[in-house]
C-alpha cells in the first residue's frame, strides 16, 4: 500500500497553479457580449478568438439578443489593445446565420465564416475592427444538399490564403439518427476570396454512404505548409487527414478505430462502449506535430433507440508520436478496466476533479442525470494551444464539486498544462473557481492560437445549468474574455518515489534502491531512506545498497526534502527475503554490463557465466515500449534510435536473476 504526504498543501490550491504572486489569480476576464440563445455549439468549438501579434483581439459568437423567436445572429467585438467595443447588437451577417468561424485575413484584416439559411456566408474586412464588413454567400454544390458547421482558416504569406472546410448534406446519405450529417469538403481560394477551387470531395475517408455529424469537424491553424484536421463522433472512426503540401494532397491517420463503425442508432444493435464525443480540437506545434483532444462518452444502440451513460468522463490527448486507439469497446475506458488503452496523466488528462478530496465525486442528488448538452459526457469541449516554448495548453468545461444550485451541479473551466509537448502534464487549475462564479455555468471554451506569457480564450457564462433548449427557460447568458496567466508553470512541487533492482531475493543478498524522485523547479533535493530489516537501517544516500540477512518481508520509506517542500512513499512488504541458498554471487553488480548509459541510439546488454532470457524496457510513465521474444544469449545489442530521448528503465531476466536499471537516452 502506498502513502503519500505532501507539507506544503497550499500548492495545490489554484492560484499557485499559473502564477508566483497573487496578483495574477484570478485570472483578468471581461464580458464582451451577451445572447439570449446559449448553445454555442453542438459537438466542438470552433475558432472564435483570434489574438493578433500586436497585442489587438478579435472574438465571434452565437447570438440572439431581443428573443429566442429572432433570428440567429453572429456577435462580434474586437479589443484595440485598451478596451473591447460595447455589446454587439446586430450581426456581422446580412441575413441569419449561426456557427461562425473567425481567423485573421491579409496583412491586417479578419475574416469569419458562418452558416447562413442558403449557403455560408464569408464576412471578411481589409483592415480589423473597422470598416464595413464585405460578404461573398457560398452556395456550394449544385444538386439537393446543405453547407453547414463552416471552419475557415487562412494561410500562405501575410494569411492570404483562404481555406475553408464544411460539411455537405446530401439526400444519398443515410440517416443515422442525427438530423445533419455530411461529408467533408474542402475548398481554397488564393486571390483573396476572388476566385475559389473547386470542392474536393476526395473526404469521403472511408464513409462509404453515411456521414459526420453537424460541428464534428476541427482544423488546426496552418504552419508553413501543413495544415491538418480532425473529424469524427461517436458514429464513425476519428481521423487526422494532414497536408504538407498547403492542401494539395491529404493523408489519413485512424486516432481512434470505432467498434461498430457507421452505426444507426436505433439499427445497429451494439453493447455498451466508450467513444469519441465529437468534441475536440487540434494543434500543430512547432515541430509540424499534430497534438488532438477530445472528450469521452458511453453509448449504446439497439433496435429501440440509443442511450448514453450521462456520468461519462474523460478527456484525452494524443499527438502523431503515439499509437492508435483500437476498436475494443473498452479501447478508451478510463475507469482502469484490464482492456483501457487510456494512462492517467499520459493520454487521459482530464476528468472531474475531487475538490473535497473525499475520494468520492459528491455531486448533488438530482446529477446522476445532469442537464444535457449535445455534447455528451461530464468534461466537454476541450480547447488546445502550442506554442513555441514547447507548451501544450488544454482548456475544458466539467461538472464540478461543491458547486450547485441545490438541484445541480454547476460545470467550471478547467485547465491542464504540459510545459515540454505532452512528455508530463501538470496539475489541474479551476480558471472559474472565484467567488464571482460561485453560481455560474461556464462553458464552451476556445483558445487564441497564440499564447504569449497569457493564454487568451473567450467562454459562455449562463445563470443556470443546462441550455434553454431542455426544459430551462432562457435567460440572459454573457461571452467572457479570459487572460490567463502562464508566468511560473508548471508548479512548484516534489513528488517521492523509488524502484530497485530486486524486490525478493535471499538472505545476505544485496538490493539496489533507485531514487526516482521528482522535484520541479528542478534543483537539489535530500533523502532519507528507512529499511526494515535491512543493513544499514537507514541511510541519507541517493541510490543506497542494503543487505538483508533474515528471511521476512520488509517495508522501505523515503523522504525527500527541498527547500520549501517535504514528500514521503511507504512501500509496505516491498522486500521479500528467502531462506540461503548457497548461490552467492546472485546479485553481483557487476555480473550485467549495460553500455554505453547514457546512449544514444545503439545499447549493449552483456551477462557474465548466464543467459539472458527477455530484456523490457519501460518509459517513465510506466508503459511497456520494447519487449523482447526469448533471447537465450548472454549478449544482446539493441537499436533504440526510435525512442524519445529520456528516462527509462531496463529489465534484463534469466533463469536465476531480474535486474532493473536505469537507462538514459541523449
Amino acid at each position: 500500500m502506498k502513502k503519500i504526504f505532501t507539507i506544503a498543501t497550499l500548492l495545490v490550491l489554484s492560484h499557485a497553479l499559473f502564477s508566483q504572486s497573487f496578483e495574477d489569480w484570478p485570472p483578468q476576464e471581461e464580458t464582451i457580449g451577451s445572447t439570449l440563445y446559449d448553445l454555442q455549439t453542438t459537438r466542438s468549438m470552433q475558432d472564435r478568438i483570434f489574438h493578433y501579434s500586436d497585442g489587438t483581439i478579435g472574438a465571434v459568437f452565437n447570438m440572439k439578443v431581443t428573443s429566442l423567436q429572432e433570428e440567429n445572429k453572429v456577435g462580434y467585438n474586437f479589443y484595440d489593445g485598451n478596451s473591447w467595443g460595447s455589446y454587439p447588437q446586430t450581426s456581422i451577417t446580412s441575413g441569419e446565420a449561426t456557427n461562425p468561424s473567425y481567423t485573421d485575413f491579409g496583412e491586417n484584416g479578419e475574416i469569419c465564416a458562418s452558416e447562413g439559411e442558403t449557403g455560408i456566408y464569408i464576412s471578411y474586412r481589409p483592415e480589423k475592427g473597422t470598416g464595413d464588413w464585405q460578404e461573398i454567400l457560398f452556395q456550394g454544390p449544385t444538386g439537393n444538399g446543405k453547407l453547414y458547421s463552416p471552419q475557415i482558416v487562412t494561410s500562405g504569406v501575410d494569411s492570404q490564403i483562404i481555406n475553408l472546410f464544411v460539411l455537405w448534406k446530401d439526400t444519398s446519405l443515410v440517416n443515422l439518427g442525427q438530423e445533419n450529417t455530411g461529408k467533408v469538403l474542402y475548398s481554397r481560394s488564393s486571390d483573396m476570396g476572388a476566385t475559389w477551387d473547386p470542392f474536393q470531395f476526395e473526404f469521403e475517408l472511408n464513409i462509404g454512404s453515411f456521414g459526420f455529424s453537424e460541428l464534428s469537424i476541427i482544423p488546426a491553424d496552418p504552419k508553413d505548409d501543413v495544415m491538418a484536421f480532425v473529424v469524427g463522433d461517436y458514429f464513425t472512426n476519428l481521423l487526422l487527414v494532414k497536408s504538407t503540401d498547403g492542401g494539395d494532397t491529404w493523408e489519413e491517420t485512424v486516432i481512434w478505430e470505432h467498434p461498430y463503425p457507421y452505426m444507426q442508432f436505433g439499427v445497429t444493435v451494439t453493447d455498451t462502449f466508450w467513444a469519441n464525443s465529437g468534441s475536440m480540437d487540434i494543434a500543430l506545434d512547432e515541430n509540424l506535430r499534430a497534438n488532438v483532444v477530445f472528450a469521452l462518452c458511453r453509448i449504446k444502440s439497439d433496435e429501440n433507440g440509443w442511450y448514453y451513460d450521462p456520468m461519462a468522463d474523460g478527456i484525452v490527448y494524443w499527438n502523431e508520436d503515439m499509437d492508435a486507439f483500437s476498436n475494443n469497446i473498452n479501447a478508451l475506458n478510463p475507469t482502469g478496466h484490464p482492456d483501457s488503452e487510456l494512462i492517467e496523466d499520459y493520454n487521459l488528462i482530464g476528468w472531474t476533479q475531487d475538490i473535497n478530496e473525499n475520494g468520492v465525486i459528491d455531486f448533488v442528488s438530482s446529477a446522476s442525470n445532469p442537464p444535457f448538452y449535445p455534447s455528451l459526457g461530464l468534461s466537454t469541449t476541450p480547447s488546445i494551444t502550442t506554442d513555441d516554448f514547447e507548451r501544450i495548453t488544454v482548456v475544458w468545461s466539467s461538472l464540478t464539486e461543491t458547486f450547485d444550485n441545490g438541484i445541480n451541479n454547476y460545470r467550471h473551466l478547467w485547465v491542464r498544462l504540459s510545459p515540454n509537448n505532452g512528455e508530463w502534464w501538470g496539475s489541474f487549475a479551476d480558471l472559474t473557481s472565484d467567488l464571482i462564479h460561485i453560481f455560474d455555468e461556464c462553458v464552451f471554451p476556445n483558445s487564441a492560437t497564440l499564447v504569449d506569457d497569457y493564454l487568451h480564450l473567450i467562454y459562455q457564462v449562463d445563470q443556470s445549468p443546462g441550455w434553454s433548449g431542455n426544459n430551462y427557460p432562457p435567460n440572459e447568458n454573457h461571452m467572457n474574455y479570459m487572460k490567463v496567466s502562464l508566468y511560473g508553470y508548471p508548479p512548484p512541487y516534489i513528488l517521492a518515489n523509488f524502484t530497485s533492482d530486486y524486490t525478493t531475493i535471499h538472505e545476505g543478498d544485496t538490493v539496489h534502491f533507485i531514487n526516482l524522485s521528482e522535484i520541479n523547479p528542478p534543483g537539489i533535493f535530500s533523502s532519507y531512506w528507512t529499511f526494515e530489516g535491512g543493513n544499514p537501517g537507514s541511510s541519507y544516500t541517493t541510490n543506497p545498497y542494503v543487505i538483508y540477512y533474515s528471511e521476512g518481508s520488509y517495508d522501505v520509506s523515503l523522504i525527500v526534502e527541498g527547500s520549501q517542500m517535504t514528500d514521503f512513499e511507504i512501500k509496505e512488504d516491498y522486500i521479500t527475503v528467502l531462506p540461503q541458498t548457497g548461490f552467492r554471487d546472485f546479485n553481483s553488480h557487476d555480473f550485467i554490463s549495460i553500455a554505453p548509459n547514457p546512449a544514444f541510439d545503439d545499447v549493449f546488454v552483456q551477462v557474465n557465466k548466464r543467459e539472458i532470457g527477455a530484456i523490457q524496457i519501460i518509459d517513465y510513465l510506466g508503459k511497456v515500449v520494447f519487449k523482447s521474444a526469448l533471447i537465450r544469449t548472454n549478449e544482446v545489442k539493441l537499436d533504440l534510435s526510435y525512442l524519445h530521448r529520456g528516462i527509462y528503465f531496463i529489465t534484463i531476466s534469466g533463469e536465476d536473476f531480474n535486474r532493473t536499471e536505469k537507462l538514459i537516452l541523449k
